[in-house]
C-alpha cells in the first residue's frame, strides 16, 4: 500500500541544506498514515492547497490526517442552500442546527447558520478527502513554549507553511515527526501581551559584511504594553548573527490606509488597491486567484517535467494586466514576495564550490575587491533572489524596478514605485521572469494615488540587555560597525522601546528596522570546483539549471529509498 501512494514531499528533507535562512535537527522518522495531523512535529495540519489552486481550510478542532494517499479532514465552508435541497437536519436541544444532510448526501457540519439571498446560509464544515498527488501546499500550525515556532516552512499569518508537492511519485510512508527547531537567521519576535511571537526575517542573504544591508518590515503581532514595545531578535541558526542598528518605525495613519516600506526605508501608503484583471504564465494557465489576495493561495513553479537541458524550462513567465487610469503617470506595486525554502537550500551547494578558497573570496569580497563585482553582478543577471519587473511601454517592454526576495519563512508587503509614464492605454502589463524554483508570489496589486502624509517616528531601543542579562543597548543605537553579536545558536537579546501617544482618530502600523549581516559556519575544507564555479557565475542560466538537476537528483534519491521500504 505504502508503496502505491502518491504523496506530497515535505520540504524538511531540502531544509538540511539550507544556507541562509533554515537548519533542521534531531530528525525522526515515524510512519503518519492514518495518524492525526498533530503528530505530525507537534503541529497540525490547517490549511491545504491544490494544484489547481483552491483552498481548503480546517478550522481549529477539526482534525486533519494523512491516510494511504490521501488528506481526510472536514474543512471550512460557507455556503448558501436552497432549503429545498435539504434532506435531514440535525439541532441541538436548544434548536440549534448542528448538521444539514442535502438530498446529494453531502453533510454540512454547522457552526454557524443564518438567512441570506439564496436561502440558508451555513459557515461550518464538510468532510474532504484530498489526493495526495493533487496537493501543492499544506500549512501546519504549532505553538513551542508560548511562541509561535517553524517545524519546516514558511510563515503566513502566524501558520507555517510547510509542504511543496515536487512529484505525484514521490512516497508518503514516512514524514519527519520530531525536531527541536526549524530556525532562520535572524528571527524577530513580537511581544503580543501575552508572548512572542515570530514576526520578521531582516537582512536574509547578506552572508557576509560586505552585503551588510538594512530591511525595514512590519510587525503585525506587536502591542503596546505598559507605554512600550518589546521585541526578541534571536540566533537560531549554526552561524554568527552581527547586528548593527535595531529600531522601530512607528507610523500613525488614516484608518483604512496601508502603509507599506520600500527597499530603502520609505513608507508608501495603498488605499485604493487594484488587483489583475489578468495573470497568466507562460502557458496561458490563469493564475489570477493565486495572485490577487494576500491569503492562502500562492503561485509557485510547477516543477514537474522541466527539463535543466532546455533554457526554456528554466524560467517562468508571469504577464499581469491592471486596468490603468488615462494619464497615471505613477504606480506603486505592491508585492508579497519571497525566495522559496529550496532556493535558500541550494545557496548552501553554491558555496560549497569554492571548497578551502572561500575566506579568500569573502576577504576580497569585504575590501571591495574585483570578486565582489562579480558576486554582485552574477546576482543581479541570474535573479535568484533580486527579480526585475517587467512594464510594457510604447517602445517595448522595460525594466522599471527590482523585487527583492524575502523569507524564506516569512514574507513582508514591500512596496516598488513604477514611472509608467510611457505606458499608453487604459491597461498596465507587468512582467515577471522568475527562474523556477526560486520564487513565491502571494499578492501582486497595484495603487495609481498619491502618498496620504502620514507621522511617523523612529525610535530607540530605551534599554536591551542579551541572555546573560548583559546591557546591548550600545550596540544596537547607530548603524556604526559596532555590532551585538550571537555567534551561537540559542543567543537572544530583548529591546524596550517607548511608545509614542497615541494621536486621536489615526490607525497606527509599527515596522522594525534592522541593519546587519551574518557569517554561517560551514567547513570551509574542501578542494575547489574551480570549473563548476566558473560556469556557475560566468555562463548564464547555471544557476538555476544546476539547482534544478540538485533538486531532481533530490527526488530521485527519497523516490528510491521510499520504494524499498
Amino acid at each position: 500500500m505504502v508503496k502505491k501512494a502518491t504523496a506530497v514531499f515535505t520540504l524538511l528533507a531540502f531544509m538540511l541544506f539550507s544556507v541562509s535562512c533554515f537548519k533542521v535537527y534531531k530528525v525522526k522518522q515515524e510512519s503518519v498514515e492514518g495518524q492525526p495531523a498533530g503528530a505530525l512535529a507537534g503541529a497540525e495540519i490547517t490549511a491545504v492547497q491544490t494544484k489547481a489552486g483552491k483552498t481548503f481550510e480546517f478550522p481549529k478542532g477539526h482534525r486533519a490526517f494523512i491516510k494511504n494517499d490521501l488528506i481526510v479532514g472536514e474543512a471550512q465552508e460557507i455556503s448558501p442552500i436552497d432549503p429545498a435541497d435539504i434532506k435531514t437536519e440535525k439541532r441541538d436541544d436548544r434548536g440549534k442546527i448542528m448538521e444539514v444532510t442535502t438530498k446529494d448526501g453531502k453533510i454540512h457540519r454547522v457552526v454557524n447558520a443564518g438567512e441570506g439571498k439564496e436561502g440558508m446560509v451555513t459557515v461550518g464544515t464538510v468532510p474532504v478527502s484530498i489526493p495526495l498527488s493533487e496537493v501543492e501546499l499544506i500549512w501546519l500550525r504549532s505553538v513551542d513554549q508560548g511562541k509561535t515556532f517553524l517545524y519546516n516552512g514558511l510563515v503566513v499569518g502566524g501558520v507555517v507553511l510547510v509542504a511543496a508537492i515536487i512529484s505525484a511519485a514521490v512516497f508518503f510512508h514516512a514524514l519527519n515527526k520530531t525536531l527541536s527547531h526549524a530556525e532562520s537567521c535572524p528571527f524577530i519576535y513580537s511581544f503580543d501581551g501575552k508572548q512572542y511571537v515570530f514576526d520578521a526575517e531582516p537582512y536574509g542573504t547578506a552572508i557576509c559584511q560586505a552585503l551588510k544591508r538594512t530591511e525595514w518590515a512590519s510587525l503585525d503581532h506587536l502591542r503596546e504594553t505598559g507605554g512600550h514595545y518589546k521585541v526578541r531578535i534571536a540566533n537560531e541558526l549554526d552561524e554568527t548573527q552581527n547586528t548593527d542598528e535595531l529600531k522601530l518605525v512607528v507610523v500613525d495613519h488614516p484608518e483604512g490606509v496601508k502603509v507599506v516600506p520600500d527597499a530603502l526605508g520609505g513608507f508608501h501608503t495603498f488605499s485604493k488597491l487594484v488587483t489583475p484583471d489578468k495573470a497568466v504564465d507562460q502557458t496561458g494557465r490563469d493564475i489570477r486567484p493565486l495572485v490577487a489576495a494576500n491569503d492562502r493561495s500562492f503561485w509557485l513553479s510547477q516543477v514537474d517535467g522541466k527539463d535543466p537541458a532546455k533554457s526554456q524550462d528554466l524560467r517562468d513567465e508571469l504577464t499581469l494586466e491592471f486596468p490603468k487610469p488615462a494619464g497615471a503617470r505613477q504606480a506603486k506595486l505592491l508585492a508579497n514576495a519571497w525566495t522559496t525554502h529550496w532556493g535558500s537550500a541550494v545557496a548552501r551547494k553554491f558555496l560549497e564550490l569554492p571548497g578551502r578558497s572561500l575566506p579568500g573570496l569573502y576577504a576580497e569580497m569585504n575590501r571591495r575587491g574585483p570578486f565582489y563585482g562579480i558576486y554582485t553582478n552574477w546576482a543581479r543577471n541570474e535573479e535568484l533572489f533580486l527579480l526585475r519587473i517587467w512594464v510594457e511601454t510604447r517602445d517595448g517592454w522595460k525594466v522599471k524596478g527590482v523585487l527583492n526576495g524575502g523569507g524564506p519563512f516569512i514574507s513582508k508587503d514591500k512596496a516598488y514605485v513604477l514611472d509608467i509614464s510611457d505606458v499608453e492605454g487604459l491597461t498596465l502589463k507587468i512582467r515577471l521572469r522568475p527562474p523556477v524554483n526560486f520564487w513565491m508570489f502571494n499578492e501582486l496589486a497595484v495603487d495609481y494615488s498619491d502618498d496620504i502624509t502620514v507621522r511617523s517616528s523612529e525610535i530607540a531601543a530605551a534599554a536591551a540587555v542579551d541572555r546573560t542579562g548583559r546591557d546591548v543597548r550600545a550596540k544596537i543605537v547607530a548603524d556604526d560597525d559596532d555590532y551585538l553579536t550571537a555567534p551561537a545558536r540559542g543567543d537572544w537579546a530583548e529591546a524596550v522601546f517607548p511608545a509614542p501617544a497615541r494621536v486621536a482618530g489615526l490607525d497606527r502600523s509599527v515596522f522594525v528596522k534592522a541593519t546587519g549581516y551574518y557569517d554561517i559556519h560551514l567547513d570551509a575544507t574542501g578542494e575547489p570546483q574551480l570549473a563548476a564555479l566558473f560556469k556557475l557565475l560566468s555562463e548564464p542560466g547555471s544557476a538555476t539549471r544546476f539547482a534544478l538537476v540538485e533538486y531532481q537528483k533530490r527526488v530521485a534519491g527519497l523516490q528510491a529509498k521510499e520504494a524499498k521500504r
